[in-house]
């Protein structure tokens, strides 16, 4: 499966496989200050 998580700039496509399973998707999107869906710029 793949998804689209939102870095807080484009949304980045995660391809999803067994061993992400568990892990928050904020782990898989290129920044370190990835907090969901915040409207921060």
């Amino acid at each position: 499966h793949t998804i689209a998580v939102h870095n807080g700039n484009k949304f980045i496509p995660v391809y999803i496989t067994e061993n992400m399973v568990g892990h928050k998707l904020g782990e898989f999107a290129p920044t370190r200050t990835f907090r969901g869906h915040s409207g921060n710029k």
